[in-house]
């Protein structure tokens, strides 16, 4: 048996005797050494080592300091998102609206509801929004935040604010703020359901505790002062509705028999009565027995225990009742003297949006209802029940730098199409001005992809949504065409993954709140038709999808549907039959892992996939795994991780980082280590990321990243050096960024003069890397080997 050392000399040897070294160079009529190109005249390629001395081993990438490798290009959309809004009066006798714009550092607004003007912004720092908001009897108002949890006080005589802090730590959102007589504060928090009162007079915290050892959110509150019982609603996957004794700290579950809503997102208080928004229906309770009350449909005339509302609940008791949206938008009263429930008169529509905020305000004498309509405009309202009038407008709030939510390159025109979070607006960046303009309000996107000629597919929250949208064509009723929704039917909410390919369409899902178990979804393209495919990975949603001839590649995130904790321990990678479901192979490819956030085919033709912070490679026929590439160590999300080709090197985001992995050595090299999310690439070849500037709560710019300049495009990635048509079985590698060993050898599909020709240039060429160190010469003979056996040339 031969030693490495002693096969590596008789490599040479042979070499030598075969006349392949330079001792005696090639058969007899070649050209010597020295003489004749190393190609022929027109097929030189250029030589990325003008210098005879480089250093021994991989050089270093010219990717620059860490803070120098993106472009930080500001925030693309302002936009407005307004969650929750209550009307007030302050001490000079302004009748005002209070909201707050959803943003970095989000700031409360006041708005004058005569004179429409806005007159002060105060920030809130630390809250990206508030989904709560309540006005005290002294007038001062109390505001509830995300993602920091804080409870604030605005004192409008002095115009200050006040952080009062997190009233129950470790939690995320307060929702539902609601006040007594006395002007103590109520809510509900998530993500451990808790409800608390705040004492406004000594800011004292009484903490009633986490309501439900499942169920995360704590998503309503409402005082009842004729009783001192404090009312919340816990949310998904099943609804629940408690009483809590604010004295005694006592909870009863008041839920009705036979709920099936999965939420109460909103309770009010008025007349004895708890009002609910029980999944998009109005649902009334006596507060004192707690038992459903049976209410007329005045349009109908029949008993009902149910109504559709799509609003921030009902306004206070005022004239004819309390008021509220339906599902058609129009303004509807319910009579609380004769428990009916109907359309006011004449009949009225909010054209902004549903009704978000309320509130009574006395003119000349006659109470008049104002309120926010609509999320995303600074719609208001003022219905005056005595006459029935209807006046609506937009107030004049603070447009905010948007939190963004994803990114997509135009693969023809190189402008890179961005997504707001929550509010849903799509702008596009144009790269070559700088500029941003706004265009059709998709929703918010979970996951987007072109189809090949020019129209794009959406994967919309909520609701799990798929659209197929023409950016190109005007805005109408069928563009964006929806074409399924899968909340009602299979329990999927967002689609994080949507891949086209040939005539069918692949969609990877998160299950609905509260719910376990997401989803492949076929899409079949000729006939609109749709299979869905759940619970492939039991309890896991489906995180990424790569098609792979007959039969489709899927990875699986632990994650169930939001307000649940994983079931599962570590993600699955399996290959599916699109056609019946059945699952072919299943894998775990990194033991452990969280999520497999991304797939994607190399050119070995194996699948690359991104599994937490590692890549791994897989062989497609058996799932077997061949290498693993850490990149950073710690788990990640379902939406958290992309992958993109370049020449050879496969560029990642995952956990705030942008880094490069080196498809042939397998060194991985981070280039970012913070901040970044999603990642696209425009024809040209720049990246586009999301950018959370330092700081920061959210992703509010977007960022981009020039890869440097390949003297060598179109790599030869193949794993050995093939000279010809035959395989040397030395390792190819990158000897300089973008440049292969392979590609710095002559290249054997120019028309050489001759085999010897052929043969002589390649031997020049590897006298060089190896003075160089970059070649060993027994790899240098190998390769002279193939090049005297290939037939090149001949």
């Amino acid at each position: 048996m031969f030693s490495r050392r002693s096969f590596r000399r008789f490599l040479i040897t042979f070499a030598v005797a075969a006349g392949l070294l330079a001792t005696g160079g090639p058969s007899a009529g070649a050209a010597p050494p020295s003489a004749g190109p190393p190609n022929p005249p027109g097929h030189e390629r250029p030589d990325p080592f003008p210098s005879e001395n480089w250093p021994l081993g991989p050089p270093v990438r010219p990717f620059g300091p860490a803070d120098e490798v993106i472009k930080d290009l500001g925030s693309p959309v302002s936009s407005l998102t307004i969650m929750e809004g209550a009307v007030g009066r302050t001490p000079d006798g302004r009748d005002v609206v209070y909201a707050v714009p959803a943003g970095e550092n989000a700031r409360l607004n006041v708005v004058d509801l005569h004179s429409r003007q806005l007159l002060n912004t105060v920030a809130l720092p630390g809250a990206a929004g508030a989904w709560a908001i309540v006005v005290v009897p002294n007038g001062d108002v109390y505001l509830g935040t995300y993602s920091n949890a804080h409870l604030y006080r605005y004192s409008p005589g002095t115009g200050t604010l006040t952080d009062l802090g997190q009233p129950i730590p470790g939690q995320s959102v307060i929702y539902g703020l609601t006040a007594d007589p006395d002007g103590n504060v109520y809510a509900g928090t998530y993500p451990n359901a808790h409800a608390f009162k705040y004492d406004t007079s000594n800011g004292q915290v009484t903490d009633y505790g986490s309501l439900d050892p499942v169920q995360q959110y704590a998503r309503s509150t409402v005082y009842d002062p004729d009783h001192r019982k404090l009312f919340v609603g816990v949310s998904t996957p099943n609804a629940r509705l408690l009483r809590i004794d604010v004295d005694t700290k006592m909870v009863e579950d008041i839920t009705p028999p036979g709920t099936t809503a999965k939420d109460f997102i909103d309770l009010d208080y008025a007349g004895g009565k708890v009002f609910a928004n029980a999944s998009s229906r109005l649902v009334v309770v006596d507060a004192v027995t707690g038992e459903q009350i049976k209410y007329t449909d005045a349009t109908t005339g029949q008993q009902v225990m149910d109504y559709p509302i799509a609003a921030r609940g009902v306004s206070a008791a005022g004239p004819g009742g309390v008021y509220f949206t339906n599902n058609t938008l129009a303004l509807i009263h319910y009579d609380l003297a004769t428990n009916t429930v109907g359309p006011v008169s004449p009949p009225r529509t909010l054209s902004r949006g549903a009704s978000i905020g309320y509130g009574w305000v006395t003119e000349n004498g006659v109470p008049v209802l104002y309120g926010l309509a609509g999320n995303y405009s600074g719609g208001t309202f003022r219905y005056n029940p005595q006459d029935g009038t209807l006046a609506q407008w937009s107030s004049p709030f603070q447009y905010v730098p948007s939190p963004l939510m994803h990114a997509l390159a135009d693969p023809s025109t190189g402008k890179v199409f961005v997504n707001v979070y929550l509010n849903g607006t799509t702008a596009i960046y144009d790269p070559a001005t700088g500029k941003s303009t706004t265009t059709t309000r998709q929703g918010q996107v979970e996951g987007w992809a072109w189809d090949g000629t020019g129209k794009m597919y959406v994967g919309i929250y909520p609701y799990g949504r798929l659209s197929l949208w023409d950016p190109k064509a005007p805005e109408s009723p069928t563009n964006p065409k929806e074409l399924f929704s899968l909340v009602d039917s299979d329990h999927q909410n967002r689609p994080v993954a949507v891949v086209p390919a040939g005539n069918r369409v692949y969609v990877g899902t998160t299950p609905s709140y509260g719910e376990y178990g997401g989803a492949l979804t076929v899409y079949d393209v000729p006939t609109g038709s749709h299979t869905v495919y759940r619970n492939l990975v039991t309890d896991q949603t489906i995180a990424s999808v790569l098609p792979t001839g007959n039969t489709v590649w899927a990875g699986s995130s632990i994650e169930g549907g939001q307000g649940t904790d994983p079931k599962a321990t570590e993600a699955h990678l399996i290959n599916v039959d699109p056609s019946t479901g059945q699952v072919l192979t299943d894998v775990v490819p990194v033991p452990g892992a969280a999520s497999i956030n991304e797939l994607t085919t190399g050119p070995d033709g194996n699948i690359w996939g991104l599994a937490d912070g590692i890549v791994f490679v897989a062989d497609p026929a058996t799932g077997d795994v061949l290498r693993l590439l850490p990149v950073f160590s710690g788990a990640t999300g379902a939406q958290d991780g992309a992958l993109s080709w370049r020449d050879g090197y496969l560029y990642g985001v995952a956990g705030g980082r942008l880094f490069v992995v080196d498809s042939l050595s397998g060194q991985t090299t981070v280039l970012r280590s913070r901040g970044l999310n999603r990642l696209t690439q425009t024809p040209d070849g720049t990246y586009y990321m999301l950018l959370r500037p330092d700081g920061y709560v959210n992703p509010t710019n977007l960022a981009s990243y020039t890869v440097p300049v390949d003297p060598c495009p179109q790599s030869d990635v193949r794993t050995t050096v093939w000279t010809g048509n035959i395989d040397s079985h030395v390792s190819n590698r990158f000897l300089s960024y973008g440049c292969t060993l392979t590609d710095v050898l002559p290249d054997a599909k120019a028309d050489w003069p001759s085999h010897g020709a052929y043969v002589v240039a390649v031997d020049r060429k590897l006298r060089q890397l190896e003075s160089a160190g970059s070649v060993e010469r027994w790899e240098g003979v190998l390769i002279r080997v193939a090049a005297a056996r290939s037939n090149v040339g001949r």
